[in-house]
């Protein structure tokens, strides 16, 4: 395990049996480093890093990165498109910045910002890891995704660090399985080869054509009033039946994945228009404003006005 300062000078080398992964861990939160853990073979690494307000000018990596925002991070993101074109996009919670190697890109945020970063060789001679590089490969440049379960297993990864004393072997080459078996399916795979509505045989969570149907509704109408039985019924399945494969498919219930959907909605709004934020409230899906900003400041950890002063340009 190596801590890092934000220069990237080494800082601190120890293994986790001389110093508590969990003290290493919760002090990222104040102290602006990153804690590294990298496989016998280097092939594989996850970083944990904290910073207060910075700009990382245009660079590139020579392997495959996925940054994970954790919290209240919100970063812009901007890279060189195949035509040379500067393209830009806001990456938060609930997203994921999937970075191919070599791609030229740089990342700004104006507050503290915390994230996973997890780099994966781009090169290998494993037929087993041959479609993962390539549906990566399909991607052609760096993609700012909604992904709610990276964005979860961003923080899955964090409490392992934190509970474990740092992250063993055994640990990266789980958490490597699971990126890898992940990115395969909703990045560059198509449509023919997924179920109808279930995911493989032995998989409970919802196919990608299902759950992007699913998904497609609510973000299509935040302000409808949407019940389990109705989001059910969108894919044929009954209620009980959704609820458990919609939790296994994104690691949230569909009320709560709702919620976050209509918060992030609202981040929009405050942050590119001057909106009333009794106007925002109800375009949202809100009841009405008060309950607005009581879910709001529970999620986000500050009211929407208090968000957007601090935010918005």
């Amino acid at each position: 395990m190596t801590l890092r300062s934000e220069s990237g000078a080494t800082k601190l080398a120890t293994r986790p049996a001389e110093r508590s992964g969990a003290v290493a861990v919760a002090a990222l939160a104040d102290t602006g480093q990153a804690i590294d853990f990298r496989s016998a073979v280097a092939d594989f690494g996850i970083r944990l890093s904290s910073s207060g307000p910075r700009r990382v000018a245009e660079h590139a990596h020579d392997n495959i990165q996925i940054s994970i925002p954790l919290g209240a991070t919100i970063a812009n993101v901007a890279w060189r498109a195949r035509g040379g074109d500067l393209k830009h996009a806001l990456a938060r919670r609930g997203h994921a910045l999937i970075v191919p190697a070599r791609q030229r890109h740089a990342v700004a945020w104006k507050n503290r910002a915390r994230f996973v970063n997890i780099h994966l060789s781009a090169a290998t001679a494993s037929d087993e890891r041959y479609g993962f590089l390539r549906r990566i490969a399909r991607l052609g440049e760096a993609h700012v995704v909604e992904d709610p379960f990276l964005a979860r297993l961003g923080e899955i990864i964090v409490l392992r660090a934190a509970k474990q004393a740092g992250l063993d072997a055994a640990a990266l080459e789980s958490f490597r399985m699971i990126v890898e078996t992940h990115v395969m399916n909703p990045y560059g795979a198509s449509l023919a080869d997924a179920a109808p509505v279930l995911a493989a045989a032995g998989d409970k969570g919802l196919s990608a054509p299902a759950l992007k149907k699913v998904t497609a509704a609510i973000r299509g109408d935040l302000a409808r009033d949407w019940t389990v039985d109705v989001l059910a019924g969108t894919v044929g399945l009954s209620a009980g039946h959704f609820s458990r494969s919609f939790r296994h498919a994104t690691g949230a219930s569909p009320r709560q994945w709702l919620i976050q959907q209509r918060i992030d909605a609202a981040i929009d709004r405050l942050l590119m228009t001057r909106d009333p934020l009794s106007e925002i409230a109800i375009a949202c899906g809100f009841a009405e404003q008060a309950h607005f900003t009581r879910t709001f400041t529970r999620l986000v950890g500050t009211s929407p006005g208090a968000w957007r002063r601090r935010h918005q340009p």
